[in-house]
């Protein structure tokens, strides 16, 4: 019985419904029709952020384009770090600043790839694309190293459960994929 049941004076006593559990989703697929009638399919996971299906493509186009397919997903960063200077004018004043974000997540499964370790999911990471941090303050640094603690626990727990799950997810559907990566409770 629920908190409100218990609480209230029932007049008449209802059955609760029966709880059905939740049906089982099939996998998705994606679908490569040729203008030749033969149909590809593969595993689509759930995280990637784009579908290969296509039509109307030769069965050599096709093979062309999957060689060098990549599943992928961009995760969220956070946090943005302090101000980048791109340029500094010849007097030394800084003209052009930037928010933008340093140390930039994605998966990645090349589900084709000639090379056996690109088969699966694996991370990547921006750290710095020409990007540099001048002038800073003591109390400007201590607030880039805070900024990059966070970030180091964003990777541990966000970005490293999120490449766990997506290789134990791809290691289900593809059997003969390079043995799984160690849980995070087996990391260091």
């Amino acid at each position: 019985m629920s908190p409100t049941i218990l609480l209230t004076k029932p007049t008449t006593i209802s059955p609760e419904p029966t709880a059905r559990p939740p049906e089982p989703t099939p996998p998705t697929t994606w679908t490569i029709t040729t203008v030749e009638g033969i149909t590809l399919t593969g595993h689509q996971p759930d995280w990637s952020e784009d579908d290969p299906s296509q039509t109307g493509m030769t069965l050599d186009q096709a093979v062309d384009y999957l060689r060098g397919y990549a599943h992928f997903t961009m995760l969220p960063v956070d946090p943005v770090l302090p101000l980048a200077t791109l340029d500094i004018d010849i007097s030394g004043t800084r003209f052009r600043e930037s928010t933008s974000v340093m140390f930039a997540a994605q998966i990645a499964c090349h589900p084709y790839s000639q090379q056996p370790h690109e088969r699966v999911p694996t991370a990547s990471l921006t750290v710095v694309d020409a990007w540099d941090f001048e002038g800073l303050a003591p109390a400007d640094l201590a607030r880039f190293a805070a900024q990059i603690r966070t970030q180091a626990d964003y990777f541990e727990d966000t970005v490293l459960p999120g490449l766990i799950a997506a290789r134990e997810d791809w290691a289900a559907r593809h059997p003969t994929a390079p043995a799984s990566s160690p849980s995070k409770a087996e990391l260091p």
